[in-house]
């Protein structure tokens, strides 16, 4: 056992600790492993590299706290793997880095808070007003040194747990898994304020092997996403494959679940027993995020989904025009939802999903919260179909709980090959008895 206090560490809330907690690290990595203890109090620190065989503990009233000085941060260049984004207004610091090491641990019950407060500007309105980020979108106060990135990150690392831990306040993504393999995640409490951009819950990016359950998060940007960029990994070959998800309450102010950013691949994800409190699109599957030939997506389940207070309920699509990757074998089974725009499947010139089922579908279309600027914005089909192969829709049913005008048909297609509709559907048109 190392508690951080033996080595100078103070829980005023006030002293910078980053030298003693790091030090504790340091004497458990030198010892061969064990236990590194954050006590009750309010520890500030900057960067904290963990290292092998070491759990890294924070008991009950532990808070670690981001420092609001940028100087006692990494820099971009203090590993191979690391990347920025000032597009997004995010730098390269983080706030505790695990990099290619194995057997690690970060656990709770206590509290890690990014400080996002010292970093975010206040929010603006979303122009022009859309369907996600509803509450507004903060960004970087600094627009030259911008904000810290991933508040946690694992890196080419393995055998990796954390568990019953409270994340809050993020500046960026909470949480980034990037090449790993042989981890688990559990009891995450994730709280972020719902403008702050960028604050992911949990990513995960070419790693192998996944299990994330019993989260409860509610954030500014996607909830959880499965990406696939293994240009800034050094293992080139690296794919995100065999994730589970089970057992969550989550919440996002823009896409809940997002399958898809890179040019790599994602494959073999099961995703079960999932509340959705909020959210502009539930489930969001994009092969490009940005330009290029986007990520292959294939073998992906969604199980048992709850959702209320969502825009668009799924979004299967290329995302980019020039979008080549494939999406194939999309299982939607048990989803139940209440939704004010649209669910889309659609291709693109180069690319074609294909093999999309949807069964045990109920959408119950509610009033629309969202103020656009012209009525022409609002969707007028709810369920779109286009350009796709093979798609089926089994026990899909759709209620009417709105009388607005811009809804004209439940169903709309074209370009499609393959399209089953089983008898037992129920696709009633805007204003048909219910």
């Amino acid at each position: 056992m190392f508690l951080i206090t033996d080595y100078g560490a103070c829980g005023d809330g006030k002293t910078v600790n980053t030298r003693a907690i790091q030090a504790a690290i340091d004497a458990c990595g030198s010892a061969g492993g064990g236990v590194v203890v954050v006590p009750a109090g309010l520890f500030v620190t900057g960067t904290l590299w963990l290292r092998d065989r070491m759990e890294f503990h924070l008991d009950s009233g532990a808070v670690l706290k981001g420092s609001a000085d940028l100087g006692d941060y990494n820099t971009l260049d203090a590993y191979a793997q690391n990347f920025e984004c000032r597009d997004e207004e995010w730098n390269g610091a983080h706030l505790i880095l695990a990099v290619e090491v194995s057997d690690v641990s970060i656990t709770g019950p206590g509290t890690i808070d990014g400080n996002g407060q010292a970093f975010f500007a206040d929010p603006n309105p979303f122009f022009p007003p859309s369907f996600i980020w509803r509450d507004g979108l903060a960004l970087a106060r600094d627009k030259e040194h911008l904000r810290p990135g991933q508040m946690i990150v694992f890196c080419e690392s393995k055998n990796i747990r954390i568990r019953d831990l409270a994340l809050r306040n993020a500046t960026c993504w909470c949480c980034l898994l990037h090449g790993c393999e042989d981890v688990f995640v559990s009891g995450l409490k994730i709280d972020n304020a719902p403008a702050a951009a960028n604050t992911d819950g949990i990513d995960i990016d070419c790693c192998r092997n996944v299990t994330v359950r019993d989260c409860i998060i509610d954030t500014g940007d996607d909830a959880i996403t499965l990406r696939g960029v293994p240009a800034l990994i050094k293992d080139k070959t690296r794919v995100c494959e065999n994730i589970v998800v089970t057992n969550c309450v989550v919440g996002s102010s823009s896409s809940v679940f997002r399958i898809g950013v890179g040019d790599g691949v994602i494959r073999n994800a099961a995703f079960s027993n999932i509340i959705i409190t909020r959210g502009g699109i539930g489930l969001h599957f994009q092969s490009a995020y940005s330009a290029g030939r986007g990520v292959a997506i294939s073998n992906v389940t969604f199980r048992d989904v709850y959702a209320r207070n969502v825009a668009f309920p799924f979004v299967i699509s290329p995302g980019q025009l020039g979008a080549t990757a494939p999406i194939e074998n999309i299982v939607i089974d048990g989803f139940h939802a209440e939704v004010f725009a649209h669910a889309l499947i659609e291709g693109n010139g180069n690319t074609r999903p294909r093999n999309i089922r949807l069964s045990h579908i109920d959408l119950t279309v509610v009033p629309n919260p969202v103020t656009l600027e012209s009525r022409d914005l609002y969707p007028d089909t709810l369920l779109c179909i286009a350009s796709v192969d093979d798609v089926s829709l089994d026990d899909v049913r759709v209620r009417w709980k709105t009388s607005a005008p811009n809804w004209k048909r439940a169903l709309r297609s074209s370009g499609v090959t393959g399209l089953a509709i089983a008898g037992n559907c129920r696709l009633p048109e805007p204003g048909d008895a219910q």
